[in-house]
């Protein structure tokens, strides 16, 4: 994915500017103009990059081909996006506003004996037809959670503890959220924003 710019912060175009049509943002088809060595400046980090000049309620938006670039690693579970080893706070928000994810959670406290792992039920929300990824939330440092690529409202899913003492994890303790894959696959330019749950 092409980085997105606002098209009311580039005024002007260049005289080699390519006019495209962009696809993912619903079913409608949106113009778009491809300006050439746009000066980015990304919380300090200064970059010349080719953009796309488009109409967006949004500023920016980030594309894959920058992000990979600039070595970014977004972390879902904190919200953050780190460049350059800085770590800067983000937020899941749609044209509504923010809307809240749903944690998957421990139901009752379990105990993971040392270099082992365990397989639990997880149950969510979802209706029976609906398909997600499970993503899992940071967990200390000797615990792993798996991903799963679940249907419908249970799934199993795989704890590990690779560490030599047993692991406790109360009673609910979040492990990871459902994110719909029709969301993922379908919303290829809406970047969510979310808010966690407070403890």
């Amino acid at each position: 994915m092409i980085t997105l710019v606002n098209e009311k912060l580039i005024p002007a175009d260049n005289e080699d500017s390519e006019t495209i049509t962009l696809r993912g943002l619903g079913e409608q088809l949106v113009t778009g103009m491809i300006i050439k060595n746009t000066s980015l400046d990304i919380y300090r980090v200064n970059i010349q990059w080719d953009v796309c000049k488009a109409p967006l309620t949004d500023d920016v938006i980030l594309g894959l081909d920058i992000l990979d670039t600039l070595r970014a690693v977004i972390n879902l579970s904190t919200p953050t996006l780190t460049i350059n080893n800085k770590v800067i706070n983000a937020a899941f928000v749609n044209s509504g506003g923010e809307i809240s994810i749903q944690h998957v959670c421990i139901q009752r406290t379990i105990t993971v004996p040392p270099n082992s792992e365990m397989t639990v039920t997880i149950k969510t929300n979802e209706s029976a037809d609906q398909e997600y990824i499970l993503e899992p939330c940071p967990m200390t440092s000797c615990v792993l959670v798996s991903h799963v690529v679940g249907k419908g409202n249970s799934c199993p899913l795989t704890i590990l503890n690779d560490g030599n003492r047993n692991i406790r994890l109360k009673k609910g303790t979040p492990i990871g959220y459902p994110i719909s894959t029709f969301n993922r696959l379908t919303s290829t330019y809406f970047i969510p924003t979310f808010k966690t749950e407070s403890e």
